[in-house]
C-alpha cells in the first residue's frame, strides 16, 4: 500500500504540473497563436520546395532563408500591385462622381427624363420615406460611409505594428520549421500514444487533407480569375487580363472574395449608363452582377467543397463546415486548419472503430 502511494503521488504531481505548464504556455502564446499555426502550415506546404533547394545548395540555413524570402515576396508584391491599381481606380471613380455632384443632385442627374423606369422607381421609393428629399438620405448615407471608412482606416493604421510583428513571428516559425523540420516531425510522431500503423495513418491523412485544401483553394481561385477575366473581356471592362489576375488574389480572401472586384465594376457600368443616358452600359452592369453572382462567386461555394472533398477523401459537408468554422476560430489560416481538424477527427474515429472491433474479438 505504501509503495503504491509512493508511485502514485509523483505521477499525480507530474501530471498536474505538466497541465499547469501547458496552460501557462497557452496563455503566453495565445496572442501569436494564429501566426504560429500559419507559419507551421506554410512551412509544411513549402517543404517540397525547401527539399529541392537544399539538394542544390546543401546548406539548411541558406535554403530556409531562400524559401522565407520567396514567401515574403509572394505576399508583398501582389499586395502592392493590387493596392496601386485599386487606389487609382477608386480615385478615378470618386473624381467622376464629384464632378457630377451626385451627392447633391442625384435626382436631377438620374431623372433627365421623367418617363424613365429608373426615375419613376426612385420617386416611388422616396414617397414611402418620412422625408421626400432624397438628397437628405444620400448626404446622411455618404457621411456614415465616410465615418466608417475613416474609423476602420485609423484602426488599420494603429494595428500595422502588430501586423508586422505577427508576420515576423510567422516567417520566424517558417524558417526554423524548415531548418529543423525532420527532427520536429520525428519528435511529434514519437510523442503520439498510438500504434505505428495508426501514426502513419494520421500523418498520411494530415498530408492528404493539407495539400488538398491548399491546392484546391489555389485551383478554384485561378479558375475564378480566368472566368472573371473572360467576363470582363466580353463586357468591355478595360484591362481584363490584369483584373483577372487581381481576382485570383482576392478569391483567396474569405467572405468578400472576387466580389471586391466585379461588383464595383458592375456598379460603375450602371452609374455610367445613368449619367450618360447609355442603356448598353446599364445592361452590361446588370449582366456583370448576374454573371458575378451565379458564375464567378458560385464556383467558390459549390465546386470548392466537392473538389477538396474528392481529393482529400472527406465529405463535402465536413469541408464546408471546416472552412466556415475554421475562419471564425483561426482567421485566414482557418481555411486550411478547419478541414484538417475535422478530417483528423474522422481519422481518430476510424482508429477507435478499428480498435473496438479488435477488442470485441476477445469478449
Amino acid at each position: 500500500m505504501i509503495k503504491i502511494k509512493s508511485r502514485f503521488y509523483p505521477k499525480l504531481f507530474f501530471s498536474a504540473l505538466f497541465l499547469a505548464i501547458l496552460l501557462l504556455v497557452f496563455y503566453i502564446t495565445r496572442p501569436f497563436l494564429p501566426a504560429l499555426l500559419t507559419g507551421a502550415v506554410m512551412a509544411y506546404l513549402s517543404y517540397p520546395l525547401y527539399k529541392k533547394i537544399i539538394r542544390r545548395i546543401k546548406n539548411k540555413d541558406f535554403a530556409s532563408l531562400i524559401v522565407v524570402v520567396f514567401i515574403v515576396l509572394l505576399f508583398t508584391v501582389p499586395f502592392v500591385i493590387v493596392l496601386g491599381i485599386v487606389s487609382k481606380e477608386a480615385y478615378s471613380t470618386y473624381t467622376t462622381l464629384s464632378e457630377q455632384s451626385l451627392g447633391t443632385n442625384f435626382l436631377k442627374i438620374i431623372c433627365k427624363d421623367e418617363n424613365w423606369l429608373s426615375c419613376r422607381t426612385i420617386r416611388s421609393f422616396v414617397g414611402f420615406l418620412p422625408e421626400s428629399d432624397l438628397d437628405y438620405y444620400l448626404k446622411i448615407t455618404i457621411e456614415k460611409i465616410t465615418v466608417f471608412i475613416i474609423n476602420n482606416a485609423s484602426k488599420f493604421l494603429a494595428s500595422i505594428p502588430l501586423i508586422f510583428l505577427n508576420f515576423f513571428v510567422m516567417m520566424f516559425v517558417v524558417y526554423y520549421m524548415l531548418k529543423d523540420g525532420e527532427s520536429i516531425a520525428k519528435r511529434i510522431k514519437g510523442i503520439l500514444p498510438l500504434k505505428e500503423s495508426h501514426k502513419e495513418h494520421v500523418m498520411e491523412r494530415f498530408h492528404d487533407v493539407a495539400y488538398a485544401v491548399f491546392y484546391g483553394n489555389i485551383s478554384i481561385a485561378i479558375l475564378q480569375g480566368i472566368l472573371g477575366g473572360i467576363g470582363f473581356l466580353i463586357l468591355g471592362v478595360p484591362s481584363p487580363v490584369l483584373w483577372g489576375f487581381v481576382m485570383v488574389i482576392f478569391a483567396l480572401i474569405p467572405y468578400f472574395g472576387t466580389a471586391i472586384i466585379w461588383l464595383p465594376a458592375a456598379l460603375n457600368f450602371i452609374f455610367i449608363g445613368y449619367l450618360q443616358n447609355d442603356n448598353s452600359s446599364t445592361i452590361r452592369g446588370i449582366v456583370l452582377i448576374i454573371y458575378g453572382i451565379f458564375v464567378i462567386s458560385s464556383i467558390d461555394n459549390i465546386l470548392k467543397p466537392k473538389m477538396i472533398g474528392a481529393k482529400a477523401k472527406v465529405h463535402p459537408i465536413l469541408v464546408l463546415l471546416g472552412v466556415l468554422g475554421g475562419l471564425s476560430l483561426f482567421g485566414f489560416i482557418g481555411l486550411i486548419l478547419g478541414p484538417i481538424m475535422l478530417a483528423l477527427l474522422m481519422t481518430f474515429v476510424d482508429i477507435y472503430e478499428e480498435e473496438k472491433a479488435e477488442l470485441e474479438k476477445y469478449f
